[in-house]
């Protein structure tokens, strides 16, 4: 008969540990249990990014292995650059953290001063709208049609920074169309331009829908505002009477115009650090895509007017691919459209 071997140590130990281990055991649950997670947003409150993220927040934690807690940051300045630097490097890079962005791609390419981040190497987990930006006139404003936006030099514009979107879109208009009007910065929320335009202070800015109709819709059934142009590829439907950029632009600068709306998806995403772990990685986008799906989050959102137009990681990061490596030649143009030269 033969003879048996006994066991060794390391054979009992590891015995021992699978006897005591649950056979389903999750390390990013395990790590994400009990923790707090932030959402990071450039914006203060009360702008359109704010009701996103709050949305988010509320929904997300149920998809998430361990169920964290999930908060919103606010971390306004340099049109959502400040915020990015913070994710790219200061922040935790242990999953902890996620940016809600802002046009960070844009800013790398075009107005790089003060950007500590390359676009490329954020983990994406994907972008839950389209932005859709509009140039709005109060009603009382000087001018009432594009025309009028055109040959008046006494209208003026609000918006957040020139790295911003708000600017781009109020600049690139101008470059369209030959406009005169002066475009001002230092407003630092969708609010506070909302409240400018309605003391007067400024004739207008370039707001989202989202930030219109959730903060103001009497103004849009009151037709408090005059929407004159969309910055967006195609009309939106319920912008239908509203002319796109691409319309208003001249055939030999819409690319210009095109590689900036290219941006848009980005400009409404959540990413993660350049060096959090795969596995936690890999947990947050499956949870972001569920999150999708979720009837109860897209109920909320429809409840709110928030449009849900998602974009996956995958897709986002050909956008961003593609921004980045754009020619130096389109680039220049670019930058003199949005007054970054």
């Amino acid at each position: 008969m033969p003879r048996m071997q006994a066991p060794t140590v390391s054979a009992l130990v590891a015995a021992a540990v699978m006897a005591v281990t649950p056979a389903s055991a999750d390390p990013v649950a395990d790590f994400y249990k009990g923790k707090t997670l932030s959402i990071v947003m450039g914006t203060g409150p009360g702008g359109s990014f704010d009701p996103y993220g709050r949305t988010i927040a509320h929904h997300l934690s149920r998809h998430i292995p361990g169920n964290p807690n999930i908060i919103v940051e606010h971390m306004p300045g340099a049109g959502g650059v400040i915020a990015a630097n913070h994710i790219y490097g200061s922040a935790a890079q242990d999953g902890t953290k996620m940016l809600l962005s802002h046009a960070i791609v844009l800013a790398e390419k075009l107005t790089p001063t003060g950007v500590r981040f390359q676009s490329a190497k954020f983990q994406w987990l994907g972008a839950y709208d389209a932005i859709s930006q509009m140039m709005a006139l109060w009603h009382t404003a000087p001018a009432k049609t594009l025309d009028d936006l055109k040959k008046r030099d006494d209208i003026v514009i609000g918006s957040f920074a020139r790295n911003h979107l708000t600017y781009h879109w109020a600049s690139l208009l101008k470059d369209a169309i030959g406009g005169k009007y002066k475009i001002i910065t230092g407003l630092r929320s969708g609010n506070d331009n909302n409240l400018a335009m309605e003391r007067s202070e400024i004739h207008g800015w370039t707001p989202s829908w989202e930030n219109l109709s959730n903060s103001r819709p009497q103004w849009i059934t009151e037709k408090k505002v005059n929407l004159l142009v969309q910055f967006t590829l195609k009309r939106k439907p319920y912008l239908k009477d509203v002319p796109t950029l691409i319309e208003v632009t001249a055939p030999d600068k819409r690319d210009v115009a095109e590689f900036v709306i290219s941006g848009t998806p980005v400009s409404r995403a959540i990413a993660l650090g350049p060096e959090v772990p795969a596995d936690r990685v890999a947990a947050l986008r499956k949870a972001f895509e569920a999150l999708m799906k979720d009837k109860e989050f897209l109920a909320d959102c429809e409840k709110r007017k928030l449009a849900i137009e998602p974009t996956g990681h995958q897709e986002l990061h050909a956008m961003i691919g593609k921004i980045v490596s754009a020619s130096p030649e389109l680039v220049g143009r670019v930058k003199k459209a949005i007054g970054q030269e």
